[in-house]
């Protein structure tokens, strides 16, 4: 075996074993600890996990996990990346193994794409591989996954890199623009919100290093090449989404004022100094980049001039958006805007924590190369980096767990409960269905005019069976169920004609259960057959460039 074969070898075995101590402590404990969004997600989990089970791996309507309310969550809630997840969850028949195996995969995938942007910034495997470990092992990343349980915003993070790095080689020499397409197109399938701020940093990106492009019209191609890349990719969501705002309008999911919930400067760096994740009660939730990265933005600022051009836009990007998210910028201002509905600025630290792990490169290289040419000196700085990396890291894991409750174990369901947060069902309720909200979340029908409690309720894939004999033969009914774009109603074989808004509302019913399904429409199917031929093409040409480059390393060690 070559020297750089038993290198990468080495590197990929350091992945996997951090990636399993990632999720070792909570593993050990077979539970989910209690966080912000925990309910809501461990319900789209188990709702994947039954619809797989059932032979439908991409379902539209979620009937099972939402109080037995139907539910398009997979329409309005990207779902593709959490669909590993669920999977995992069958094959080690456990939720908790199966959910912290999927974290053992995404964050294996994230220190694999982080590590692979920086060699091909011509950085050196060591100073890769610690960057890697870095943005994987951010503060940040740690909240997104634990103190908040904001899976799709943790899954963003994992693709969000691809899609600043390929911008960045589309800008320089069009090259890379798979990066930027596929990069993009999984954040769009991770989570909408993490996809829209990541298309501000992308705008932000192109006018930063507009002057760095050597070739313009390579570049446009390049970008072109992305953006059509992007769409294909990202169809088997844009459709059924589109379809569905333009049938009928929808309130802003859960708006929150912006100006209440952004960060204090000395609040952010008290977090970031004591690597909390914690959000102490009564209080918006601070944020956080943990003290290591706070102490390489302080570094990248003490050496700011012996930075590279690109660099410095790096670090002035990561500082800038780092005091971006506190009260010193005019929030209420962006209440006016587009951007009103990001609804936390801390999210914008993703895109922090991604900068400074880049200037962690430069500060952790220039130890390097003064570094002993000794190859025991260079191991030494290695691992003498992964401790101070790791150390803040599982400290703060741990001050989170002792203090926070048991969330979830396999016993637990949040099916049903008392928290409207387990469900949310009010962010994609249509506007016209709002003022009987109450109605549709206490599960209860109107019959002839009186509220009845209905409580025979059964959830099926893409569909939702109500058998409460108490709706046979009756002139009106209104079911606690939205209509949607691709709704049928059916009672004994026959399809019941209906209201197109608001909640379902039938006149004259016969006998039997009435079916509220969700038909796929033809552009629905046919832009689900897209993104997968699409990813198809791209992973065999992938693997077939892998190949001839392996092919070209070999021939020039002959």
């Amino acid at each position: 075996m070559g020297v750089k074969k038993r290198n990468t070898a080495i590197v990929l075995l350091l992945m996997i074993i951090l990636s399993l101590f990632f999720v070792l402590s909570g593993l050990k404990a077979r539970m989910v600890f209690a966080a912000d969004d925990m309910p809501y997600h461990i319900n789209r989990i188990q709702e994947l996990v039954y619809s797989l089970k059932h032979g439908n791996w991409y379902p539209y309507l979620y009937t099972r996990q939402f109080k037995g309310v139907p539910y398009p969550l997979g329409i309005f809630y990207p779902q593709l990346t959490l669909i590993p997840i669920a999977a995992l969850c069958i094959v080690f028949n456990s939720y908790i193994i199966g959910i912290y195996a999927g974290f053992t995969l995404y964050t294996f995938l994230t220190m694999v794409i982080m590590y692979i942007i920086e060699r091909k910034l011509n950085k050196s495997s060591a100073v890769a591989f610690v960057v890697s470990v870095v943005y994987t092992f951010s503060t940040y990343r740690l909240l997104d996954a634990y103190g908040r349980f904001a899976i799709g915003e943790f899954l963003a993070m994992t693709f969000i890199p691809m899609a600043i790095y390929g911008l960045y080689a589309v800008i320089r020499n069009g090259n890379d623009w798979e990066y930027l397409g596929l990069g993009l197109s999984f954040t769009l399938l991770s989570h909408v919100l993490s996809t829209f701020l990541c298309i501000i940093f992308l705008v932000i990106e192109l006018l930063g290093l507009y002057s760095m492009c050597s070739s313009w019209r390579k570049t446009i191609i390049g970008l072109s090449k992305a953006v059509v890349l992007f769409v294909l990719s990202s169809l088997i969501f844009v459709v059924p989404f589109i379809e569905q705002e333009t049938y009928q309008h929808f309130l802003q999911p859960t708006p929150v004022d912006l100006v209440t919930t952004n960060s204090y400067l000395f609040d952010l760096l008290e977090n970031s100094l004591n690597n909390n994740i914690i959000a102490l009660s009564g209080r918006t939730r601070e944020g956080t980049i943990g003290v290591i990265l706070l102490l390489v933005m302080a570094w990248g600022m003490v050496n700011f001039r012996k930075l590279n051009k690109l660099n410095k836009r790096i670090l002035i990007g990561g500082v800038l958006s780092f005091v971006l998210i506190t009260s010193l910028f005019p929030w209420s201002i962006m209440m006016h805007t587009p951007l009103r509905v990001i609804q936390f600025p801390f999210r914008i630290l993703a895109f922090t924590t991604f900068l400074l792990s880049l200037i962690a490169g430069e500060m952790f290289e220039s130890f390097y190369i003064s570094t002993s040419s000794k190859r025991f000196s260079k191991i030494w700085l290695v691992s003498f980096s992964l401790i101070l990396i790791i150390v803040p890291w599982y400290s703060s894991y741990k001050a989170y767990q002792r203090v926070m409750t048991p969330g979830f174990t396999e016993k637990n369901s949040f099916a049903r409960g008392a928290s409207s947060t387990y469900w949310f069902l009010d962010q994609y309720t249509p506007a016209k269905a709002m003022d009987k909200f109450q109605q549709l979340y206490d599960v209860k029908a109107q019959v002839n005019g009186k509220l009845v409690q209905l409580t025979k309720v059964t959830g099926k894939v893409n569909e939702t069976v109500y058998s409460d004999k108490l709706l046979n033969d009756k002139k009106l009914v209104v079911l606690p169920a939205s209509m949607y774009k691709n709704i049928q109603i059916w009672q004994n074989h026959h399809r019941l004609k209906v209201n197109k808004k608001g909640l379902v509302t039938l006149h004259k019913t016969g006998k039997g259960s009435i079916e509220y399904k969700y038909v796929p429409s033809n552009a629905d199917k046919l832009s689900r057959y897209i993104s997968v031929f699409t990813w198809v093409v791209m992973f065999i040409l992938g693997m077939v460039k892998m190949v001839l480059r392996f092919r070209k390393i070999n021939l020039a060690h002959r």
